[in-house]
């Protein structure tokens, strides 16, 4: 065991084609609806486990059996890739009369997106549900592992668990998608971070600094460090990603690549951070995890919809990983 992932199981109800974006009270058609396995964290552990050997990653969740069936997509997909779910916490609907995490995205003909969620019974996830699994802790701490986070949790349960991580020495990955525009998250940002990802949304929300070019991803880089956080890898879409460490501070452009005429921000940052992960725990170098990730993210725009990366995509165009 390597990594460990917590967050929400959710179902996407994806919504492809739509011509724009509706007004209040404006009718607009799409093209396709599309269900499938979704949610941050989720995604992330699903995407891991195409990029590293089977058994190498678990997530740790909370779900329900609803019944209309939605919360079995997503726990199959990560049977498929032998994602370890024994610490998921699967309860009966007629005990909680809760959903499973529900996200209604809308997708428009160039790429973009919108989504809602619906946490629905992931907002029970507990710090009893982390403690619960203790075992995977132990595991990966034997192996000098990696906890990721995003927040599509509730926050008392996403800084229990940093702490736990760095309890048993594991470097925490977080990615703050989810968050809320007026959340106050400095005692997580001070619980002890590896690595954070933010995109340009959440630096705002994070640091109040917008970020337009490299001297403002600087300077927004430069307050989340001041938190303690050793590592920084803030993206900009099209325009690539700034990574901030304690002795660089460099521009990664996204790579020249097109395929095909599909368009999907959906996922984008979510493979992102599993290819960061799993190049990092071959042993690579943080520079050099970063650009595969960020190529990573790039041909998942290139693909409707939440379809993992695989290893062999990216080995033929970075050459490692």
């Amino acid at each position: 065991m390597n990594t460990i992932v917590i967050g929400s199981l959710n179902t996407d109800l994806v919504a492809v084609g739509v011509k724009k974006f509706p007004k209040p009270g404006e009718h607009v058609y799409g093209r396709e609806l599309r269900i499938g396995a979704g949610g941050k964290s989720r995604n992330i552990a699903d995407m891991l486990a195409h990029l590293t050997p089977p058994g190498s990653v678990a997530m740790i969740g909370r779900t329900v059996k609803d019944p209309y069936g939605l919360w079995k997509a997503p726990l199959d997909a990560l049977s498929k890739v032998k994602v370890n779910t024994d610490y998921v916490n699967v309860l009966e609907y007629e005990k909680t009369q809760k959903l499973p995490g529900i996200a209604l995205i809308p997708v428009d003909e160039n790429g973009n997106n919108q989504i809602f969620v619906l946490p629905g019974i992931s907002d029970d996830f507990s710090t009893e549900d982390i403690d619960a699994a203790t075992p995977l802790f132990e595991a990966c701490s034997q192996n000098n592992g990696f906890l990721i986070t995003t927040l599509e949790c509730p926050l008392a349960t996403v800084k229990h668990t940093i702490a736990k991580a760095n309890e048993y020495g594991l470097k925490v990955i977080f990615d703050p998608g989810g968050i809320e525009d007026n959340a106050e998250l400095t005692d997580i940002l001070q619980a002890g971070i590896y690595l954070i990802k933010p995109n340009e949304h959440e630096t705002k929300v994070l640091t109040g600094i917008q970020i337009t070019n490299l001297a403002t991803a600087q300077e927004a880089a430069t307050k989340l460090h001041s938190f303690g956080i050793e590592n920084v890898l803030i993206t900009v879409g099209s325009q690539g990603a700034y990574l901030s460490t304690k002795e660089t501070f460099i521009h990664i452009v996204v790579p020249a690549i097109a395929l095909g005429t599909e368009r999907d921000e959906t996922g984008c940052g979510d493979q992102t951070i599993a290819a960061l992960c799993a190049t990092l725990q071959n042993g690579k170098p943080l520079q050099e995890a970063a650009n595969l990730a960020i190529l990573a993210g790039t041909l998942q725009f290139y693909r409707l919809g939440v379809q993992p990366v695989e290893k062999d995509e990216l080995l033929s165009r970075h050459g490692s990983l």
